[in-house]
């Protein structure tokens, strides 16, 4: 009788120990989305257009002022901010301006990698582009997507 009561406590520990790792992922899944996307809409916000990026790997160029004070005085007043896919280590992560930092998949334990990345100029209203970003863990195969629509005025 004592065997089958550790055997079920055992079993009821371990369903314990893994429910609790599933909502760390999880919730390193949702942090590490809400950071990398929160980068890309205050570099959004702050610039002037948003292109496709050169590269082979979805991405874009957020182009802007170095120094919005100057406005057009300076013509080459232009800073430009990329962000694309990177493929680490079996992981598709979000990079800025460089591969060697990237800004998603840093978490050993939930091991995100993105599955969408994306903005899109918007065809009815000019000045407005759309921002998707989505992760998936690879530990509880769940999915967390951050959308917005950024307005940049024309200059």
């Amino acid at each position: 009788m004592l065997v089958i009561l550790m055997m079920a406590m055992t079993g009821i520990f371990m369903f314990c120990m893994r429910a609790y790792f599933y909502h760390l992922a999880d919730g390193e899944l949702v942090q590490e989305i809400q950071s990398a996307f929160v980068r890309v809409v205050e570099d959004a916000l702050a610039g002037k257009a948003i292109e496709r990026s050169g590269r082979q790997s979805p991405g874009f160029d957020i182009i802007s002022r170095q120094n919005p004070l100057y406005r057009d005085s300076v013509p080459d007043n232009l800073v430009t901010q990329s962000y694309w896919l990177h493929n680490m280590a079996g992981l598709v992560k979000l990079v800025r301006s460089s591969d060697d930092a990237p800004l998603t998949g840093d978490h050993t334990l939930a091991r995100i990698t993105i599955v969408e990345f994306s903005a899109e100029k918007d065809e009815k209203y000019p000045g407005v582009y759309k921002l998707r970003l989505t992760g998936k863990s690879e530990m509880t195969k769940h999915e967390y997507t951050m959308c917005t629509a950024v307005y940049l005025p024309p200059l």
